[in-house]
């Protein structure tokens, strides 16, 4: 803008300093005409001097404000990898020799297993024979022991009831001797009942009966006998 006015300024100026230069030499035409001297004529000539450039009015600096900073954008999320499809290999076609090889090992571990097998049941039916064994000698230990448990409960009854009986009083003047068999049976709570004379002297009947009566009840193992058992004893009657 101002670069225009500058030089608007400056060609008015030219149009201004031509005009009053033909006006000057209008007025000279005139006198030279009327007087009818002759002068010298005199040029007269104007400069304009004209700065082209006049000096640029300083202008204000305009302050503008700093922008402010723009907010840094989020780093966007990588995309996961697409995971590359697994290419499936070529199915090889077995070789024969391989098979061959292959059959060859199977065979060998069947019989490896039917080897083991056999052996196994024979481990098997020995240790069953052993076993079969050790019962029955333990079965006939425990016949024996149960052998000897019986006949010594035997014993031991029977001298309990040689301890209570009683030597008649008749008999004995008399000198009788005899044996008397009395049977009865045996509770499983160690008493007794169903006392029988089966064969003796009338005269040691009552002493026998008594003396069997007098060494009950008993301590007994059920184990012994299956309950309620029949004995069968022979008590004998001898001078001394």
């Amino acid at each position: 803008m101002n670069r225009y006015i500058s030089s608007f300024i400056i060609s008015a100026f030219s149009y201004l300093a031509i005009i009053v230069s033909i006006i000057y030499f209008l007025n000279a035409d005139t006198e030279l005409s009327t007087d009818a001297k002759v002068q010298d004529v005199r040029k007269v000539s104007f400069t304009v001097i004209a700065q082209a450039n006049p000096p640029k009015p300083k202008q204000e600096k305009k302050i503008t404000p700093k922008p402010k900073p723009k907010p840094k954008p989020k780093p966007k999320p990588k995309p996961k990898p697409i995971p590359e499809p697994i290419k499936e290999e070529p199915v090889k076609e077995p070789i024969v020799e391989e098979k061959i090889v292959e059959e060859k090992v199977v065979e060998e571990v069947q019989e490896k297993v039917e080897e083991v097998i056999e052996e196994t049941k024979e481990v098997i039916e020995e240790t069953a024979q052993k076993e079969e064994v050790l019962v029955q000698e333990q079965t006939e230990i425990n016949q024996d022991v149960l052998l000897a448990k019986q006949n010594k409960f035997i014993n031991d009854l029977i001298k309990k009831i040689n301890d209570n009986k009683s030597y008649p009083r008749m008999a004995r003047r008399r000198g009788i001797e005899g044996l008397v068999d009395v049977k009865f049976k045996i509770l499983s709570d160690g008493n007794v009942e169903g006392i029988k004379i089966v064969s003796g002297r009338s005269i040691f009947k009552r002493s026998a009966m008594e003396a069997i009566s007098k060494s009950f009840p008993v301590i007994i193992e059920e184990a012994l006998f299956e309950f309620p058992k029949e004995f069968s004893v022979k008590i004998s009657y001898v001078l001394k």
